[in-house]
């Protein structure tokens, strides 16, 4: 019989190019064992359809197998990444009134944050809940815990990361056909917040934008917290596209060319930069086709600051990450430069996972092992503390 509580941490990443299964075990503080990983290309998905549902089930039952093979485990818990695409975020404002003046308890804090869980019937499950910020009786003060501390009344800022129904009864399906007996969601961008930035970085309101393959999230976030996620059906992939319709070349040079393209270089006008076979791309063509697809990215990014604006302080950190723009040479730049504003790329710290497109896998793998080892309630204190009880 499995064990539920093996050491053995089992994640199945979703993104809109790949399924991953990763099965490893925690050895040290952010230190991971790496048993197996198995991954296989999914036709993925548009405006949060899949293009081949029964195809993706399958994918993923099979990356899943190999894995759990690979690796001999028998752990009966999952965790599942679910893309920005899948998910909503409702931010809002909660509060409750104590029997009398006293210390705010665990529980205290627990209830408070499931009090403004009203979503049964919306076609979303809540898969987090977490607080962006706390206050106390009439204190204009704003805290990031309150646990230990007096009061009679509590009020808070709860974020609520909800999943799309449909997407969880996908997964569970490709789960219990398993075996495994606790299947656990975690929301992709929160995983990212949570698992790429250091607890200063959370500390003041940022924007970390996700650019994949072929799907793009933008997460507003402070604290352990997302107060806002936006997402559409955009990536790295149209680069290329753009290339195979502009350039009438195969999509398989386009790729080529998207990686090897320079931003940052003045090309001679018959620089060739990749050739396969007969077909060939001239450097200069690759460049304004990738510039033209980042302005478009960048109109959209515009759009969303806007929204925004008032909000937020006009020196708001910006981070990007991705397998779908961030290793583009000169992206970071150009992008900045439309934006006005300065982009950082932001990687994974983790052994074996330190490139923008591990972001996903990392940051999820970090996180399921923290809500797999400990509640809810110590996970916050873990992250506000900077890592530490």
């Amino acid at each position: 019989m499995g064990n539920i509580f093996t050491k053995d941490i089992a994640v199945l990443d979703v993104t809109s190019r790949l399924i991953s299964a990763i099965v490893g075990t925690k050895k040290a503080q952010s230190v991971f064992g790496i048993k197996a990983v198995s991954e296989e290309a999914c036709q993925g998905y548009e405006n949060g359809e899949w293009y081949d549902p029964a195809d993706t089930v399958q994918i993923a039952k099979d990356v899943l197998a190999d894995a759990m093979k690979q690796a001999g485990s028998r752990t009966k818990r999952l965790f599942v990444s679910v893309p920005a695409e899948f998910v909503t975020v409702v931010s809002k404002e909660v509060s409750v009134v104590l029997d009398k003046r006293r210390r705010v308890t665990e529980e205290d804090v627990d209830y408070l944050l499931k009090k403004g869980d009203e979503f049964d019937g919306s076609g979303y499950v809540t898969i987090n809940t977490s607080a962006i910020y706390f206050a106390v009786d009439d204190d204009e003060k704003l805290f990031n815990d309150v646990r230990g501390m007096d009061a009679e009344r509590i009020e808070a800022c709860v974020s609520y990361v909800l999943a799309e129904e449909g997407f969880v009864n996908m997964f569970d399906e490709v789960g219990e056909s398993l075996g495994f007996k606790d299947i656990r969601y975690i929301a992709t961008p929160w995983a990212e917040c949570m698992g790429l930035l250091e607890k200063e970085q959370r500390d003041k309101i940022y924007m970390l934008i996700d650019v994949g393959y072929m799907s793009t999230s933008v997460a507003l976030a402070k604290g352990d917290g997302v107060l806002d996620l936006r997402s559409f059906s955009m990536g790295g992939a149209h680069i290329s596209g753009d290339m195979y319709e502009a350039l009438g070349v195969g999509f398989e040079i386009a790729e080529d060319a998207k990686r090897l393209v320079d931003l940052n270089l003045n090309y001679s006008k018959d620089a060739v930069l990749v050739t396969r076979g007969d077909e060939l791309v001239r450097a200069g063509d690759a460049l304004e086709v990738t510039k033209s697809r980042l302005e478009v990215f960048a109109d959209i990014f515009a759009e969303i600051l806007h929204d925004y604006e008032g909000d937020v302080p006009g020196y708001m950190e910006i981070y990007l990450t991705g397998e779908g723009i961030a290793n583009i040479r000169g992206a970071k730049k150009y992008l900045s430069e439309l934006l006005g504003k300065n982009i950082e790329i932001i990687t994974p710290k983790l052994p074996g996972f330190v490139k923008p497109e591990d972001a996903s896998k990392a940051s999820v793998l970090l996180m399921a092992d923290s809500l797999g080892s400990v509640s809810f309630g110590e996970v916050i204190k873990k992250i506000f503390n900077g890592g530490k009880k």
